[in-house]
């Protein structure tokens, strides 16, 4: 399998390209992204943007100014962070819950952070029945189980901005992220979030009609789809307007908040993904299908920033991509389904490779 000759991204990744030196297109871009930017204006447009909503919210006598969409992960805790403590904001914060039982640290994420920082929180789960059928669902029409999380986070906050007239909502990292290389975005982009934006980031192809479950209505899926309806929705990403540094941005809510890290497997880092319990799942049928895990992406990353050799890179990528994860137990367990099943489902979507 060809890799990047920089960092350690495959030939299986969407959208990837080489150069003639074996560099990949994300490399490259990575190299003058940064010159596109003129961050001092866009925190400038940012602080007027939020002045504004923030007069809206107190005109219409709404106590909201904003919304932030959040998990618990270290992206949503960092903007919940800053929209309180850097930018003075009084949101309320909604989550889409997975449904899957969470690790301590991750759940004392989830629910105590909202509360130290002073704010209003919904937290809306899905049943298991319906969970259940449309991982295995989704797992069938794409090889990934996660739809109903996806299309839950990006389709809830709308229909609750939409119901509680909260125009402005604030996300953390934009889509394009440094290891993105295919999609409608560019780095430079001042990416918000619509029923456009949906369509092809979140849903990206695959409907709701594609993946109901039998004995289920599209009614059921209605948390998980754009509102009908014209509605006033303003969703920005906060990676627009200022540099969007996770290790840093760690730091800071490890310190301000508490925020807790655990052990994830499948990556040499302690804090990327600890709000899924079965990240590692997914992970792994990546693997099936790409060849690769979530060490190449973090390795990839941190070759990029200067924080490791590319040699340090390979030799973590062979020794954590590609094992299979303990909780691949569990969450077959969790949604009634065998190993053989899931193999079977998932090696339908293998990436093949070109010939070396």
């Amino acid at each position: 399998m060809k890799r990047c000759a920089r960092c350690v991204m495959p030939e299986t990744w969407t959208g990837i390209t080489f150069d003639e030196k074996s560099v990949c297109n994300i490399c490259g871009a990575n190299e003058t992204k940064k010159v596109k930017v003129n961050w001092g204006e866009r925190q400038k447009a940012l602080n007027d943007i939020l002045r504004n909503y923030k007069k809206l919210a107190k005109t219409t006598g709404n106590k909201y100014d904003c919304m932030v969409p959040f998990s618990g992960g270290k992206d949503s805790a960092y903007t919940l962070w800053a929209v309180v403590e850097k930018y003075g904001l009084t949101p309320l914060v909604v989550t889409f819950d997975h449904s899957f039982p969470l690790s301590p640290e991750a759940e004392w994420n989830l629910m105590e952070i909202p509360k130290q920082l002073d704010c209003d929180h919904l937290r809306f789960t899905l049943g298991n029945g319906l969970r259940n059928a449309l991982c295995k669902k989704a797992s069938e029409v794409m090889g990934d189980f996660c739809w109903h999380c996806h299309n839950g986070v990006g389709a809830l906050p709308a229909r609750i901005s939409k119901q509680w007239d909260i125009p402005l909502q604030v996300w953390g990292e934009p889509t394009m992220a440094e290891y993105q290389t295919a999609g409608p975005y560019r780095y430079e982009d001042l990416e918000e979030q619509d029923k456009e934006h949906f369509e092809k980031v979140f849903q990206a192809g695959i409907t709701p009609e594609m993946v109901l479950p039998r004995d289920y209505n599209m009614v059921d899926l209605l948390p998980m789809t754009w509102p009908d309806g014209e509605f006033t929705l303003k969703a920005l990403y906060l990676g627009c307007y200022e540099p969007w540094d996770q290790r840093k941005q760690v730091e800071i809510i490890t310190r301000e908040l508490g925020w807790k890290h655990h052990e994830v497997e499948g990556t040499y880092v302690d804090w990327d993904k600890i709000d899924c319990p079965f990240e590692p799942v997914r992970d792994w049928q990546k693997f099936m299908k790409r060849g690769f895990g979530r060490t190449t992406f973090q390795a990839s990353k941190d070759i990029r920033g200067g924080l490791m050799s590319r040699e340090e890179g390979m030799r973590l990528v062979e020794e954590l991509d590609g094992k299979r994860p303990g909780s691949l137990d569990l969450f077959l367990k969790e949604i009634g389904m065998t190993e053989k099943e899931f193999e079977s489902i998932t090696k339908v979507h293998v990436v093949p490779v070109s010939e070396q």
